[in-house]
C-alpha cells in the first residue's frame, strides 16, 4: 500500500479537515542575550526558517550561559558563535514583534 503522496492526490483530503504531515529541513538560527549584566539570565530565541522565509520563532530562557551550552552539547571551545552586528540585531528583534 502506498504511503506517501503527492498534494495533487490528496489535495480533497486537506480540504476536509485530515491532517497529514510532511517532513522538510528547515534552518534554526539561535540567538543569544544576557539582557541585565548583573543577572546571569540567558535569553535564546530559536528562528526557523525555509530558504529566506521565516516559518516560526521560539523563544526560551537559560539560567546560565552552562547550561545553554549543556542544553545545546556545545563545548566551551567550539568556534560556531558569531557576534551580530547592530542591524541584524535589530532585524531580529521586528522578527520576534511579529
Amino acid at each position: 500500500m502506498k504511503k506517501v503522496y503527492s498534494y495533487q492526490e490528496i489535495g480533497t483530503l486537506i480540504d476536509q479537515g485530515k491532517q497529514v504531515v510532511f517532513t522538510c529541513h528547515p534552518e534554526v538560527r539561535v540567538t543569544a542575550i544576557q539582557k541585565q549584566p548583573d543577572s546571569d539570565l540567558i535569553t535564546v530565541t530559536l528562528i526557523v526558517s525555509i530558504g529566506d522565509t521565516c516559518v516560526g520563532m521560539m523563544e526560551n530562557q537559560y539560567a546560565s550561559i552552562y547550561a545553554l551550552l549543556e542544553a545545546f552539547n556545545i563545548g566551551d571551545l567550539e568556534e560556531i558563535w558569531e557576534v551580530l552586528a547592530e542591524e541584524e540585531f535589530t532585524l531580529v528583534a521586528e522578527r520576534r514583534r511579529r
